[in-house]
């Protein structure tokens, strides 16, 4: 991926490229798996749901990209090209995950979307989005004197292809998610969600190890530190999903219990007692017509 890409006399920076193919793929396959749930029951609520995370996308690019507003906004007078090239800093782009992820929430529960459906769905665009963005903008880690190890232009030093590492890793993840999960179509009960954190917490972590970090809580980088959450998080997912899944609720609701046999009874003895003295019209022959006893 070049740094900069030329389109006659508008210039765009080779990472906003990159961001932008990366967001395309992943809400192609976010789209693709919302149109494989076409038979099931949850069908009619997913049927929003690449609008819902378009629109979250939207929030996180526009944040990244004009952040720099708030803090230089001296640009849109003097320079408005330039905010072709200036991209936010890690600040615009947390502000802009905040911003998304409030307005996403917001409308599944307006769409009356299930959570778990919404967020199985969402890890796959994710990881196809984080692996095609690691395809194809370099990271540059440690120093290392390995073969594969690239090198900064002008410079003899090699250091380790942080980003091939992420893409490589990620890999097995995402057919395991496209072409197994996928297939099974078996979005909505939080296990593609909970081993997709897992894994890409676990990826994340080995892949940190290669990485020039400054250590900031725990001797352990801000990354190390969101990778580590994620790992612990999808641990702790089975729990959760087992108590407030929607297939369990579902199936629990479906069971054959105590109230619900009860209530069953009494609606046929609530029937039966209608059924004779409530119709009109009935008349008991013994006590009229001719046999009738006289007073």
């Amino acid at each position: 991926m070049p740094d900069v890409f030329q389109l006659g006399p508008v210039q765009l920076q080779g990472k906003l490229v990159a961001v932008l193919l990366a967001c395309a793929v992943g809400l192609w396959l976010i789209r693709r798996a919302a149109r494989q749930l076409s038979s099931r029951e949850e069908a009619t609520m997913t049927k929003p749901i690449d609008d819902i995370v378009f629109a979250g996308a939207i929030i996180v690019l526009i944040a990244w990209k004009l952040g720099v507003i708030v803090t230089q906004p001296s640009l849109l007078w003097t320079s408005p090209l330039k905010l072709l090239m200036v991209v936010g800093s890690s600040t615009e782009i947390m502000l802009g995950l905040l911003l998304a992820a409030v307005y996403m929430y917001v409308q599944i529960r307006k769409q009356r979307i299930s959570l778990y459906v919404f967020l199985d769905i969402l890890a796959t665009g994710l990881t196809a989005a984080v692996f095609v963005y690691c395809a194809l903008v370099p990271a540059y880690g440690l120093p290392t004197t390995w073969p594969w190890g690239i090198s900064v232009e002008g410079t003899i030093s090699r250091f380790h292809p942080f980003h091939a590492y992420v893409s490589l890793l990620l890999l097995p993840l995402l057919i395991w998610q496209i072409g197994y999960e996928g297939r099974r179509n078996r979005y909505g009960n939080g296990i593609l969600l909970k081993y997709s954190l897992m894994y890409g917490g676990a990826v994340g972590m080995l892949a940190s190890f290669f990485a020039a970090a400054k250590p900031e809580l725990l001797y352990l980088s801000m990354a190390q530190l969101i990778f580590l959450f994620m790992l612990v998080i999808g641990m702790l997912l089975p729990a959760l999903a087992h108590n407030t899944g929607r297939r369990e609720l579902s199936a629990m609701s479906q069971n054959d219990s105590k109230t619900q046999i009860q209530q069953e009874q009494q609606n046929k003895e609530r029937e039966k007692s209608q059924s004779g003295a409530g119709k009109e019209g009935f008349v008991d022959k013994k006590l009229d017509g001719p046999n009738r006893p006289s007073t």
